[in-house]
């Protein structure tokens, strides 16, 4: 792809989108698969309940290496390469010793953790969790390799590396669960996820020795100032990544006082929530976050704002519709992705009705993804830290209000809190970074939420007259509902338009260059 495309926020995004795209198809696959082999059965709670302290730990580790290295990288590489070079690896050898001590430690401690959720649990099903929990550890060492590893690829706009290893973790548990789930029941899941890890480890390892030779001994030995640099805010990033990945671990907390397969259903429905956000609104994250921290660099308030209003743009043009069909249509993609095998139509039922409440805070945490890498662009961890320390609270006090709801109201505290990080953030950034045009989101939302509205009631009008009753026609209705918006933001000539526009006018140029 030429630079010229790429270099644009959209442009970029798009790129990087579809080049993750496959890769999160894969990762769908997989929970189609899931659902067909174990539904919402005890089994899958199990491994729901030994799975989240390591693969949130995993996740934290990614954030933070994302979050810590990347501006580091950039602000040392604008002035000593060299130097750069050593950043990265002291950084990757910190990373996987904090790894190992991490794996080491939970190991010793794997039964008491798992005691912690599964207090009134049957002794059988106490091992069973602590088996899947101990094989997750051996995961983290090498995710936090892969943190270090996709980082400074993405650092230096090498974005298609990170986003094609994630194709190694999907296809192992595929493949093994295909294989050899009669064998090894629910310990398959661990099993893949263990050796995935490992092929996507090594396969960054050598895409990201390319570029800068990681030498661990001659690394371990530099004495590099520029890290003291970062280990004031190093602390702060890791508390931020760490609150806001124990969403999860909260809502396991109430394993016992919902109904059998509550949280599996809302594993499943914060599955489908979220892949959109993973395909689109995380790559957009991703590419703005070392576009606007070297544009903060040179201080260039104008590129600022341009960045941060079509960030915006571009967020409510692609969300809202999206918010609709999960709020209105999400039982039909329940249907198609997960009900066969032991997800029947009861747990499509009980699914969707989560998946409805996750909707209502889709567009709002889109545009918090970006804005959550803007806060660590310009320097302000620490207002960033209260942040989500406050919405954390939000979630932990609305679990305990709305815990009457089962499942559902676990799911509406995380919409609540996920509300309150965008509200919040917007207005903090807004001064912050002296944006001029304060009522860009309300305008926006606002035409698009009127676009939805109206395209809903053209389908509606139209579903009544064909008379609805087949999958297929169900999917028409909802594809005819993404055309009616897109028509009207045609028609009205939203700005969004003009960005994907020019994005596409670009890309044109560029392959008419080509030619010559």
């Amino acid at each position: 792809m030429s630079q010229k495309f790429t270099s644009t926020i959209a442009g970029a995004s798009i790129f990087i989108s579809l080049l993750g795209l496959f890769s999160r198809g894969l990762g769908f696959v997989r929970e189609m698969i899931f659902a067909n082999n174990f539904g919402l059965e005890t089994e899958f709670d199990l491994y729901l309940v030994g799975a989240v302290l390591p693969i949130t730990i995993n996740n934290i580790l990614l954030f933070i290496g994302q979050n810590y290295f990347v501006p580091g990288f950039q602000r040392i590489n604008s002035s000593d390469t060299q130097c750069a070079q050593k950043y990265y690896k002291q950084s990757f050898i910190s990373f996987v010793g904090i790894g190992i001590f991490i794996a080491i430690l939970l190991y010793f401690s794997s039964e008491f953790i798992i005691n912690l959720y599964m207090h009134s649990a049957s002794q059988t099903n106490k091992d069973t969790a602590v088996k899947i929990f101990k094989i997750f550890l051996l995961t983290i060492p090498f995710s936090a390799g892969v943190s270090i590893f996709s980082a400074f690829l993405q650092t230096i706009k090498e974005f298609k590396h990170p986003a094609i290893s994630f194709l190694f973790l999907n296809i192992s548990i595929i493949v093994l669960l295909l294989l050899f789930t009669d064998s090894f029941g629910i310990l398959i899941i661990p099993i893949g996820y263990a050796l995935g890890t490992l092929l996507q480890f090594t396969y960054l390892f050598i895409k990201s020795n390319k570029f800068v030779r990681l030498n661990l001994l001659e690394g371990a030995k530099e004495n590099n100032s520029s890290m003291s640099l970062f280990s004031s805010t190093l602390f702060i990033i890791i508390l931020i990544e760490s609150i806001s990945q124990l969403y999860s671990i909260f809502d396991r907390y109430f394993y016992g006082e919902i109904s059998a397969g509550g949280i599996a259903s809302l594993n499943y429905g914060l599955i489908v929530w979220f892949l959109p956000v993973s395909i689109f609104s995380i790559s957009l994250a991703t590419v703005v976050f070392p576009i606007i921290s070297k544009t903060i660099n040179d201080s260039s308030n104008e590129e600022i704002e341009k960045i941060y209003n079509e960030s915006i743009s571009m967020n409510i043009f692609i969300f809202i519709p999206l918010a609709f069909i999960l709020f209105f249509y999400g039982d039909i993609i329940i249907k198609i992705f997960f009900e066969r095998g032991k997800f029947d139509h009861e747990s499509t039922a009980m699914t969707f009705g989560v998946l409805k409440f996750y909707s209502i805070s889709l567009v709002f945490y889109s545009a918090y993804t970006v804005f959550n890498k803007i806060f660590y662009s310009i320097n302000q961890v620490k207002l960033l830290l209260l942040i989500t320390i406050s919405g954390l609270l939000i979630k932990l006090v609305f679990n305990f209000i709305l815990i009457d709801l089962q499942q559902d109201g676990l799911a509406l505290s995380s919409s609540l809190s996920y509300i309150f990080f965008f509200f919040v953030s917007y207005l903090i950034l807004n001064v912050k970074l002296n944006i001029r045009n304060r009522m860009l989101f309300i305008k926006d939302f606002t035409a698009n939420s009127v676009n939805c509205f109206v395209s809903l009631v053209c389908v509606k009008v139209i579903s009544d007259i064909i008379n609805i009753n087949s999958i297929l026609q169900l999917i028409f209705i909802v594809i005819l509902f993404i055309c009616f918006y897109l028509l009207n933001s045609i028609l009205i000539q939203h700005s969004s338009m003009t960005i994907v526009r020019r994005v596409f006018e670009n890309m044109n140029l560029v392959n008419k260059i080509k030619t010559i």
